[in-house]
């Protein structure tokens, strides 16, 4: 065997015995792509709501009226589909346990194949161990292939479109014409892809004058179908051919930004910059150092003054230069510049073209290495950090190995093997083979070992600098380990600080944090490999809707029995579900026990509570009113209003116009 083929073999092994799906969702970019393509073998429809009780809100949507769709582009959820319509055969209607097989069949064949045809394409073109490993394990798009996101699809896609067009030989009117079908099917599966096919079509004008128009033409018919289905798409969902998703965002953070510049693009910045390229939270430089190899050879290659390689350089800059004008460039929980990453293979072609082998293999060795590891490290556990990490793998990623000992669901696990360290150990056990075989592969394996073993002892020293921690940032991994992971309590500790210092306001965020716990873990996939699997239950919040609605529906009874069952099992809730009760108590006039109530979780309420907590003061107020303690009321009346500064919840609003025109 080959080493190039046995670098194949180790990444096919390595993406096939990784199964990062994690209990209660944790990333909604690939959630909203499974309900998509869900709805569209279940239903016939991109409409997802109905997936809600099964998968929870999910903030990567779009709502038009009382519809909800993804926000993300189709074409992946659409191309996914069959592999959904496949699984169902065998594992029935989605559920809480069978939603990861038809995620890892969706995933296999759409974030993982693309980049190992890429690989076979590559092999087959001739590229060296070096090159044909640092394209599959020393990026982003090794982890991005292992995830059902559109990014490694899109690169893939973009980058055979590039060959297509300008390779030697290429040209052709056919070669045009099918590089503008791959472009529509990668617009249709991430819009950003746009402005690098722009480059594209707009480079065919400075080829050869009698047949430039003609490539154009036969580029721009390739791509037309797909520009008309994506037009239709928009009319029919969101009520324009040129109104698109982002235009509709449910989550009012994402609408902030989409509602800046055009869909939340907007001048390029020198943060952005610094972010997408340099920074330890987000940058491509930093988590794939060999790059620089790369970006050198861009700007000296031996073919720089040539059509191909400056169309090469305008897709790239172009590219990252928009997306340093995107108002959310951090991309979210993410890891690394993952809007950058459909130009990667761009970046990597001088290598492919053995451009990369000009530089010493000290170079090589320490790039190679320390990429390798800062890009699969991500990989061995829960890999989305939110964007305010700054240090993720020193203050995300190694407290959940090293401490939590948190590892990615393998595998093995579906054959019995509890979560550890024992099924990771295949993982790193291959990675270490695929350095060993570039290492020997190497023009002088000697050094180039060596300079592994220094650019690994670098990456090891950042992971374990210490006092880049905080307590915000161990506060928000205690909150995400408690969701995706397996409950600890670990909030506890932090609460007891909070309470020796008496910050109410730490104080009333545990609390916030442990009721969107509760939702999270309520909701799919379930807690394997973790936990034993168990039946779902309800969520505090769902708990609290059923009340009302059997209230509503004159079941006063079982909506007490709900609230006081609630109230009792959820702690943080108590003021909640304290509150609901005495609604309910009031309305079948038993106002002494509705007073009982509403005065038991006053001790709860502060500015920032939950609303219908900050409610039960204008509720008490109310209640005292009736019963003539109107110095009892005024006083309810103004911390409620107090407290309920800035509300957006329509009843609280209305509450507080009622005393406003009262004179309180």
């Amino acid at each position: 065997m080959s080493a190039r083929i046995s670098i194949l073999l180790i990444y096919l092994f390595v993406a096939v015995y990784l199964l990062p799906m994690f209990p209660h969702g944790g990333s909604a970019n690939e959630l909203t792509r499974w309900a998509t393509a869900a709805s569209l073998v279940e239903n016939g429809s991109f409409e997802i709501s109905w997936t809600e009780p099964l998968l929870g809100k999910n903030v990567d949507t779009a709502v038009v009226g009382e519809k909800t769709y993804s926000n993300k582009a189709p074409g992946t959820a659409v191309l996914a589909a069959p592999f959904y319509a496949l699984s169902r055969i065998f594992v029935g209607p989605p559920n809480a346990s069978n939603i990861r097989t038809s995620w890892f069949l969706m995933r296999l064949f759409i974030g993982t194949l693309p980049l190992l045809l890429l690989g076979l394409w590559l092999y087959r073109k001739g590229a060296d161990e070096f090159s044909l490993a640092t394209f599959l394990f020393a990026t982003p798009l090794f982890l991005y292939s292992l995830l059902f996101f559109s990014h490694v699809f899109v690169a893939v896609l973009v980058y055979f479109a590039f060959r297509l067009l300008y390779d030697a030989g290429g040209g052709s009117l056919k070669k045009c014409f099918w590089a503008g079908v791959l472009s529509g099917v990668a617009v249709t599966s991430e819009f950003s892809a746009v402005f690098a096919i722009f480059v594209f079509a707009a480079g065919l004008l400075f080829t050869g004058k009698r047949e430039r128009y003609r490539r154009l033409s036969y580029f721009i018919l390739g791509g037309a179908p797909f520009a008309l289905i994506l037009l239709l798409y928009n009319n029919a969902l969101f009520g324009s051919p040129f109104s698109i998703s982002y235009a509709h965002e449910s989550f009012p953070e994402w609408a902030g930004v989409a509602s800046q510049g055009v869909f939340g693009i907007g001048f390029p910045t020198l943060s952005n910059g610094i972010l997408l390229l340099l920074s330890p939270s987000r940058g491509l430089l930093f988590y794939s150092p060999i790059l620089v190899l790369s970006i050198i050879v861009l700007f000296s290659s031996r073919e720089r003054t040539s059509l191909r390689h400056r169309i090469k350089i305008w897709a790239a800059i172009v590219s990252f230069l928009i997306m340093c004008g995107h108002g959310a460039a951090h991309g979210g929980w993410a890891m690394g510049a993952r809007y950058l990453i459909l130009i990667l293979p761009l970046l990597l072609d001088s290598f492919v073209r053995a451009e990369g082998s000009r530089f010493s293999s000290i170079a090589q060795g320490s790039l190679f290495a320390s990429s390798v590891l800062l890009c699969t490290i991500p990989a061995l556990t829960f890999p989305f950090p939110p964007p305010e990490f700054g240090y993720p793998h020193n203050n995300f990623w190694k407290p959940f190995l090293v401490n939590d000992h948190w590892f990615t669901p393998t595998l093995a696990n579906s054959f019995g093997l509890p979560s550890g360290v024992a099924g990771i150990v295949p993982v790193l056990l291959a990675l270490l083979g695929v350095i060993g075989v570039v290492c020997w592969k190497a023009r002088q394996p000697k050094s180039f070992a060596l300079a592994a073993l220094a650019g690994s002892a670098a990456v090891g020293i950042y992971v374990f600098l210490p006092n880049l921690d905080d307590k915000e940032t161990q506060f928000r991994r205690a909150t995400i380990a408690e969701r995706f992971f397996r409950p600890a309590n670990r909030l506890e500790s932090i609460r007891d600080d909070a309470r020796t210092s008496t910050d109410a306001k730490a104080l009333q965020r545990i609390n916030d944090f442990e009721w969107t716990i509760a939702d999270a873990r309520a909701f799919a996939p379930d807690d394997f490999p973790y936990l034993e699997t168990r039946a779902l239950t309800p969520s505090p919040t769902a708990e609290l809707k059923r009340a009302v609605g059997l209230q509503k529906a004159g079941n006063s009874i079982e909506a007490e029995h709900v609230l006081q069952s609630g109230k009792e099992t959820y702690s943080f809730g108590r003021c909640d579900f304290s509150t609901g009760l005495a609604i309910v108590y009031y309305t079948t006039n038993r106002k002494d026990l509705a007073l009982q109530e509403l005065e038991s979780v006053q001790s709860l309420v502060a500015k920032g509570a939950r609303p219908n907590c900050v409610r039960s003061q204008f509720l008490l107020g109310s209640l005292y009113q009736e019963l003539n303690r109107s110095e009892d009321a005024r006083r309810l009346f103004r911390e409620f209003m107090a407290n309920s500064e800035g509300a957006t919840d329509p009843e609280t609003k209305s509450y507080r116009q009622k005393l406003s025109g009262a004179g309180l």
